[in-house]
């Protein structure tokens, strides 16, 4: 019921808004997500549990990185429970490194941010950095605002298992393995969670191939 009244939602701002306002419409858009409570969960990882929406769909769950499908689009999600473990303060880039998009969250002591650039006709590539974890996608102009939405609604909806993460911390610490984390993501200049987490992620991302409709 929660889906289809916020869907509904979605719609009604495109309608009553119009295209020529997409901006508009992705602040009324986050900002109805950011407080709304009645997100749960419905989804466990290691560490932490989510919410994944009715229609998208999870392509992989490698513990921290996941990767899920929306509007015939790849969605990239990591999720940094060590930052979160030592509420490690993020780095925030600023709308100047953004051409299309910009909008500083904070809500409920959750902060990040949304930052969109244009990358060429009709493609847009966007990040979200909210609640210890990213998000990456490339979209189209028309399917931006519910993808974005989606996205959202499983990083805002992330909860921590405190317990967990301590047992795995320590037991990466008590067996001398070194910690690393990897997004498995678009590749794309500017895509490199190392310059918010340069403490536990790769200087260099691994060789991944681009979706199908990137590649084109």
């Amino acid at each position: 019921m929660y889906r289809k009244k916020f869907m509904f939602f979605v719609v009604f701002v495109l309608l009553l808004t119009g295209c020529t306002k997409i901006t508009n419409n992705l602040d009324d858009v986050v900002n109805a997500i950011l407080v709304d409570s009645k997100i749960k969960t419905n989804t466990v990882s290691t560490g932490y549990e989510l919410y994944i929406p009715t229609g998208v769909n999870q392509v992989i769950d490698r513990e921290y990185n996941q990767k899920f499908k929306i509007k015939d689009r790849y969605v990239y999600l990591y999720v940094d429970t060590i930052s979160y473990h030592y509420k490690n303060t993020l780095n925030y880039k600023s709308n100047n490194d953004y051409n299309y998009y910009y909008k500083e969250l904070s809500f409920n002591n959750k902060t990040g941010y949304i930052g969109i650039n244009k990358v060429d006709d009709d493609l847009y590539f966007c990040e979200i950095i909210y609640n210890y974890s990213k998000v990456e996608f490339y979209s189209n102009l028309d399917h931006l605002p519910v993808i974005l939405a989606n996205a959202l609604i499983m990083q805002k909806s992330i909860k921590y298992n405190d317990n967990l993460i301590k047992m795995e911390l320590e037991s990466n610490i008590s067996d001398g393995r070194e910690l690393k984390y990897e997004l498995d993501s678009p590749k794309d200049s500017e895509s490199t969670f190392s310059d918010y987490l340069q403490e536990y992620v790769p200087d260099e991302q691994p060789e991944v191939e681009l979706p199908d409709e990137i590649n084109g």
